[in-house]
């Protein structure tokens, strides 16, 4: 229980356990399928969307392999 509260003041922790998230899915989910859905149809746009979350973030695989 002390991590815990430890973890919740810290505004960092709070940025990318809580925010990053909530935003990303609101980005990812709520925003881009609807776009998604009169081009392709309800379920190609729920199988596309994800492949969209993951070329996004391809910049991390990108780094990790720098390091």
């Amino acid at each position: 229980p002390r991590v815990w509260v430890l973890c919740l003041g810290d505004v960092r922790w709070l940025r990318n356990q809580v925010v990053a998230p909530l935003t990303e899915e609101l980005v990812f989910r709520a925003c881009m399928l609807p776009m998604l859905v009169p081009c392709t149809g309800p379920g190609p746009a729920v199988l596309a969307c994800p492949l969209f979350f993951g070329v996004a973030h391809f910049h991390h695989v990108i780094e990790q392999l720098r390091f």
